[in-house]
């Protein structure tokens, strides 16, 4: 009974220190808008802003091309040639690639 007694005299006296650091544990740690989440959801923020900087500069590349094509005839003419390998009558195309193979030591 003594026991019991003095730990709920600690707890008395202390009730205010123990309902902030509950407090600050439910907030900072368990609760689910907590600053740990808050810390993933910003990291998620960046990659997703990430992803979406490399789709703005893709869309700008195509709709440059695009605009080739649909204005200039000798534009379609260069990028077919370039990215499908077509080629005129009577000519030759070679591919030249500037990565090295690796040795067969």
């Amino acid at each position: 009974m003594g026991k019991i007694n003095t730990i709920w005299g600690y707890l008395g006296r202390h009730k205010y220190l123990i309902t902030v650091i509950l407090g600050i544990l439910i907030v900072g740690i368990i609760d689910e808008n907590s600053f740990r989440s808050l810390a993933m959801y910003q990291i998620r923020i960046q990659e997703l802003q990430a992803q979406i900087d490399d789709y703005q500069k893709q869309f700008d590349n195509d709709s440059i091309r695009l605009h080739v094509l649909m204005n200039d005839p000798k534009g379609a003419e260069r990028i077919a040639r370039e990215r499908y390998l077509m080629k005129r009558p009577n000519e030759d195309i070679f591919i030249m690639s500037t990565d090295p193979k690796p040795s067969d030591n």
